[in-house]
């Protein structure tokens, strides 16, 4: 007898786990990471052990909680979208949306054109219609999430309050597609519509405080840096926290005795200092914190040039 697919037999073992409770209605079953990580397979393997959970009516894609068991009260899973040649409507925009929401579900990585597809109940080749590749999608999805971004009246002579506006509207969509990040350069600036005007709001205001052309430049791309890696470190930590299932508090705590140790070392007084202060750490305090003393350095600059 033929050996069962790999995906179908792992499948089955998260089905079982479901089935039985050991996994509850609203539990996050394994991401495709972990299942790679714990199975040995590719990740291909593990996209279609999520999808042929959810062709069961097992799980389901929750936005910022990733996949989840289904409380079987919800009633029955709904019904595939209509065939390809029953869609003549499909549009870009629906395109786009089902791509923004598997994004959310399970990571930028996992956005085929194929799984975007079957979440439309649409054929691959329908989906190039309407979009040419991957990676005009992707440009495309990035975009989308910037569309509802409003910019408030803000005081022209306010540049202080005017940048911390814009790096706060970029941490704020960022921290809602944590993978959108990903996708916007900072050294080949796509020409997106919806981020466009906050580009421009950073740098007319940098021109406003008496900044050369270069100096305009850098210090628009330092700003915009700082919130990106901070926005890639904080995706890195959803990443790890979904892989595991282990928080970074939970991390610390599960590390406290090698840190400890490390601390008392004569080498490591920082370290010991901080430990011993007990700091409250977070992301969003070092983004903050980051963007401030970045603020208080243009500042001084602008100072230095008699602006």
């Amino acid at each position: 007898m033929p050996q069962r697919p790999a995906y179908s037999r792992i499948a089955d073992e998260i089905a079982d786990d479901i089935r039985s409770g050991r996994l509850a209605p609203g539990s996050r079953v394994p991401s495709t990471r972990q299942i790679v990580r714990d199975h040995g397979v590719a990740m291909a393997t593990a996209s279609k052990v999520l999808a042929a959970l959810r062709a069961a009516g097992l799980v389901e894609a929750v936005p910022g909680s990733g996949t989840v068991v289904r409380d079987a009260a919800d009633g029955p899973a709904p019904a595939p979208r209509p065939a390809a040649s029953a869609r003549p409507d499909l549009t870009r925009a629906e395109i786009v949306e089902a791509a923004v929401r598997i994004a959310d579900a399970d990571g930028l990585p996992l956005v085929t054109m194929r799984r975007v597809a079957a979440a439309l109940g649409v054929s691959t080749m329908a989906l190039y219609r309407h979009v040419p590749s991957r990676d005009d999608l992707t440009l495309r999805m990035a975009d989308s999430v910037f569309a509802g971004v409003r910019v408030p009246d803000l005081p022209d002579d306010g540049w202080r309050l005017r940048l911390e506006t814009v790096a706060g509207l970029f941490w704020t969509t960022f921290g809602r597609h944590s993978w959108a990040c990903e996708l916007i350069s900072l050294s080949r600036p796509q020409l997106l519509p919806h981020v466009m005007p906050l580009a421009e709001l950073s740098l007319g205001t940098l021109r406003s405080m008496g900044f050369d052309a270069t100096e305009v430049l850098c210090a628009h791309v330092t700003l915009f840096g700082h919130v990106r890696s901070m926005a890639l470190a904080r995706l890195a930590e959803e990443r790890a926290e979904s892989d595991t299932g282990v928080s970074a508090d939970d991390w610390v705590r599960d590390h406290a005795d090698g840190l400890r140790q490390w601390q008392e070392r004569p080498g490591a007084p920082g370290l010991r200092y901080v430990m011993q202060q007990g700091v409250d750490f977070d992301l969003d305090t070092v983004y903050r914190y980051g963007l401030q003393r970045l603020l208080d350095g243009l500042d001084a600059r602008r100072r230095a040039l008699g602006a």
